[in-house]
């Protein structure tokens, strides 16, 4: 079967000298991995389509029962140069890819959560305040798409904990979640909570449910 459709580029590697295994996430198809043959020949365009943040169309045929699909044509669409000329951003990015990277199924299709990461990236890539409340954003929104519902989870143990000391915490949350504030082209956004408790319960709650995810070591660094 022949798809044509958006993805990710979350993680790229050589395989046979000229070739290379790339993991999408696509908004068709979900997370699944794809050969590109010859890519990394002297003259072949796909070592700058198959850099890491990417957003890139495709065209490939899918197989069912094979686990690497052949891609034969691909074309940038973002390559959100404003995001991978600034640290900060490039750190909280990369932290959301490692999530998605770590924490999908193969080949089960999440277009809602591609839509809100095409929104939180282009809002990276278009403004410089807020970052951190757009990776908040993000965030929630992943988990309420993942089937946790962290806004009205109250018997969470991190919930339990923070709602302790701040009883607006979940409140907090779902003023961010129905901001939608990345869906616009303002930088202003007056969403008034604790930055620094609610930066301390994110942290806690990524290496809650991602412990595994190596990147936001740094972006815990970043949030304070």
């Amino acid at each position: 079967m022949k798809i044509s459709t958006q993805a990710f580029v979350l993680k790229t590697s050589i395989f046979k000298e000229s070739s290379l295994i790339v993991r999408l996430f696509t908004r068709e198809k979900g997370k699944s991995n794809y050969i590109i043959k010859a890519a990394m020949r002297q003259k072949s365009p796909s070592k700058a389509v198959y850099q890491q943040l990417n957003e890139i169309k495709i065209d490939y045929s899918h197989y069912p029962k094979r686990q690497i699909h052949p891609i034969y044509s691909s074309k940038i669409i973002n390559d959100w140069s404003m995001i991978c000329n600034d640290l900060k951003k490039t750190v909280l990015c990369t932290a959301m890819f490692e999530i998605i990277d770590k924490t999908f199924d193969e080949n089960i299709p999440d277009k809602n959560t591609y839509d809100v990461l095409v929104a939180v990236m282009t809002y990276f890539n278009n403004n410089t305040k807020n970052l951190n409340n757009a990776f908040y954003y993000f965030l929630i929104h992943f988990l309420k798409n993942s089937g946790y519902d962290i806004i009205n989870a109250k018997e969470h143990p991190i919930v339990k904990k923070y709602m302790q000391g701040n009883p607006q915490i979940l409140d907090d949350l779902n003023m961010i979640f129905k901001s939608k504030f990345v869906f616009s082209r303002e930088e202003k956004l007056d969403l008034k909570y604790d930055k620094r408790n609610m930066s301390k319960f994110i942290s806690e709650i990524v290496n809650y449910h991602f412990s595994d995810v190596k990147s936001f070591s740094v972006a815990k660094d970043i949030f304070k």
